[in-house]
C-alpha cells in the first residue's frame, strides 16, 4: 500500500516539476528572444541618431558622447522591462536608479560642470585645434578640444591640460580668428 502511494506522489511530483520546468523554460526562452530584440532594436535606434546627426554636421566627439548616453540609457530601459517580463516588481528599481542619478550627479557635479562646457565649446566652437589663444589663463596653441578637458601646448612647449568650466566660464582670446 506504502509502495503505491509512494509511486503516486512521485508521479504527481515529477509531473508538477515538469510542468514547472517546462513554464520557466517558456519564459526563459521569451526572455532571450526579448532581450535579442531589444538589442536589435537598441542598435537600430542608435544607427538612426547617428545618421541624422551626422547630417546636420554635429561635431564627431559630441555624437560619440550622445551615442554611448542613448545606448546606456536604452539598455537600462531594456534590463527594467526584462525583470518586468519576469514578474518582478521594477518600481522599485526605478526608484532606486533615480535616487543613484541624483547621488552620482551630486558627487559628479563638478565633471558634469565640465561636461556641459566641454559641450557648449564643441557646439559653439569659440576655437578651434590649431588655433592660438589665451582661454583659462593659458595661452598657447591648441591642441585637442574635448567634453571634459581642452590641451594646449603654450609657448614653452607644455601641454597644459585645463577642464572646460574654467575655460567656459573664463575670457577667451582668440589670436588665430582675425587676420
Amino acid at each position: 500500500m506504502c509502495i503505491k502511494d509512494c509511486v503516486m506522489d512521485f508521479t504527481l511530483i515529477a509531473s508538477n516539476a515538469v510542468d514547472i520546468l517546462v513554464a520557466v523554460g517558456l519564459k526563459v526562452i521569451g526572455a532571450i528572444i526579448f532581450w535579442m530584440v531589444g538589442r536589435w532594436l537598441i542598435g537600430f535606434a542608435i544607427k538612426l541618431l547617428t545618421n541624422s546627426m551626422k547630417r546636420t554636421n554635429i561635431e564627431p566627439t559630441l555624437l560619440v558622447y550622445l551615442k554611448s548616453t542613448v545606448g546606456v540609457l536604452l539598455n537600462v530601459v531594456l534590463v527594467v522591462a526584462l525583470l518586468g517580463f519576469f514578474g518582478i516588481e521594477t518600481t522599485s528599481f526605478a526608484a532606486l536608479l533615480a535616487a543613484a542619478g541624483v547621488a552620482i550627479g551630486a558627487a559628479w557635479s563638478g565633471l558634469l560642470a565640465h561636461f556641459a562646457a566641454g559641450a557648449f565649446l564643441v557646439i559653439l566652437k569659440p576655437f578651434v585645434v590649431g588655433d592660438f589663444v589665451t582661454a583659462g589663463g593659458v595661452t598657447g596653441t591648441v591642441e585637442e578640444v574635448g567634453l571634459f578637458v581642452t590641451k594646449i601646448n603654450t609657448l614653452d612647449n607644455v601641454l597644459t591640460i585645463v577642464g572646460n568650466n574654467t575655460i567656459f566660464s573664463d575670457t577667451i582670446q582668440n589670436f588665430s580668428t582675425n587676420a
